[in-house]
């Protein structure tokens, strides 16, 4: 017993940490007060920072809704550029109207509808100006080709998108495509070619041209990949040959040109590019080919034949 005692004595009773100082001695009842003060009051203040933090998160939030929902309605809406269509048609099809959020208004989905609803417009771009106008910018595009198709013109711009699906007149200064023929096509869509080669060499002209500058085409022969032929101004035949280099070929033939129509703006004959990187004008009568030839030849003499 007196063992037990003993070993009960020597037991030692650990206050909180609370109750101690640095060295584990026991604090007096003012300083264990003044703990207590203490950490209740980082506690309040944890709470004050916390709920404050919510309420400017729900301040936040609020102002955003109205921001988007409430304020920042479009009262104005401004097209600018463009010329073939006037601005009301675009603001009917621009899918936005005056009253919606000017926040919430979707650039690309303005773009895309005005792209896909008017097919002589070539690109879009939307701007806001606060508080409440939308701005939309338009750029036109223009007929860069003509497809014959089934007694009307499929028309085309240097993308191959289709402009008119069914034009039955076909205006000066838009050239006539030969070695093509649509697959598929529809207004303000890519058109595709049933032989896709010569509709590839066919846009690839047609991008040229338009980077080049090059106006005044009357036609555009790709039936033979490794014959190319166009025509300039009805006058002037330009033997382009191979798709090699084709770009360079058009850049080449659009100088050639503007140099001789500054010697003489109705001379014809033939412009030949096949010999790189040179660009050779023969003037006087479009040469005849074989082919033109046996056909000239053919019709003599079936002429002959009747009389």
């Amino acid at each position: 017993m007196a063992a037990q005692k003993k070993n009960n004595s020597s037991k030692v009773i650990k206050l909180p940490t609370e109750f101690t100082g640095i060295n584990g001695q026991q604090l007096s009842r003012d300083e264990i007060r003044s703990r207590k003060k203490r950490k209740l009051k980082r506690r309040r203040a944890i709470r004050k920072a916390m709920l404050s933090m919510f309420m400017f998160f729900v301040i936040a939030i609020i102002g955003v809704v109205l921001a988007f929902t409430v304020f920042f309605k479009i009262d104005t809406i401004k097209v600018k550029g463009g010329g073939t269509y006037p601005p009301k048609i675009v603001l009917q099809n621009c899918g936005v109207t005056e009253g919606d959020s000017l926040l919430l208004a979707n650039s690309s989905g303005v773009a895309e509808t005005l792209l896909s609803s008017l097919p002589y417009i070539g690109s879009v771009s939307v701007t806001r100006e606060l508080p409440s106008t939308l701005i939309i910018n338009v750029t036109d595009t223009a007929c860069a080709a003509a497809i014959a198709n089934t007694g009307t013109y499929i028309l085309i711009n240097e993308d191959g998108k289709v402009l008119d699906a069914d034009a039955d007149i076909l205006n000066e200064g838009i050239p006539l495509v030969s070695g093509v023929e649509a697959e598929s096509f529809k207004e303000c869509e890519k058109i595709t070619f049933k032989t896709k080669e010569n509709g590839d060499i066919l846009i690839e002209i047609l991008k040229a041209s338009t980077e080049a500058g090059m106006t005044g085409l009357t036609e555009i022969d790709v039936t033979n990949a490794s014959d190319i032929t166009m025509k300039y101004d009805n006058r002037i035949k330009i033997r382009v040959g191979s798709s090699l280099n084709l770009k360079n070929k058009v850049l080449r033939a659009a100088s050639a040109i503007e140099r001789e129509n500054e010697i003489n703006q109705y001379e014809t004959g033939v412009l030949d590019l096949r010999t790189e990187p040179r660009a050779y004008f023969k003037a006087g009568a479009e040469e005849t080919t074989s082919a033109s030839k046996n056909k000239n030849n053919k019709t003599k003499t079936e002429k002959t034949q009747k009389k």
